[in-house]
């Protein structure tokens, strides 16, 4: 027996409507991987920064004499922060998370990040160590494509924060 096949007018617009189905199909599997993309980089321009700025702790002369003495003069410890702050921004400024519209130079980048990203710097009396928490806006930010089909208030993080924290020996 030979196979019975269709006439070759009832078979137009088949090649169409399957490479429609495909291309949905690959255009929100591509998305989906930019997203995680997006998520996983950012996260890790998170944990950088606060690695950044604990590193930057160990060299301040404020904390190493601080914890010497046991103490620390209020004046001090806001330096100390003031400056681990300053040095998370940076390093946060200098990524690729500042959405386009404000990432025009440096000035300018070094300014949305101060305005959006939360920096919170501990150190407990005594000055034993020193702790770093990093909040970014997600959802807000813009960095990511939105799609108004998707509902992306289910699945995309509304923030991303990352902590660091190291010891300060005394000297």
């Amino acid at each position: 027996m030979t196979a019975r096949h269709l006439p070759r007018r009832s078979q137009q617009g088949v090649a169409a409507i399957e490479f429609a189905f495909v291309l949905l199909t690959l255009v929100l599997a591509l998305y989906g991987i930019a997203t995680f993309g997006t998520v996983f980089y950012t996260q890790q321009v998170l944990a950088r920064a606060a690695e950044d700025g604990v590193r930057v702790s160990r060299i301040l002369p404020e904390l190493a004499t601080v914890s010497g003495a046991g103490s620390a003069t209020p004046a001090a410890l806001a330096a100390a922060q003031d400056r681990v702050s300053d040095a998370v921004i940076d390093s946060l400024a200098r990524s690729l998370i500042v959405p386009g519209t404000h990432a025009t130079d440096a000035t300018t980048r070094r300014n949305w990040v101060s305005s959006q990203v939360s920096v919170t710097v501990t150190v407990p009396q005594p000055a034993t160590s020193v702790s770093v928490v990093v909040a970014y806006p997600y959802a807000s930010s813009g960095v990511f494509p939105h799609i108004p089909l998707l509902d992306a208030s289910t699945w995309i993080p509304e923030e991303l924060r990352s902590h660091a924290r190291i010891a300060v020996a005394p000297i």
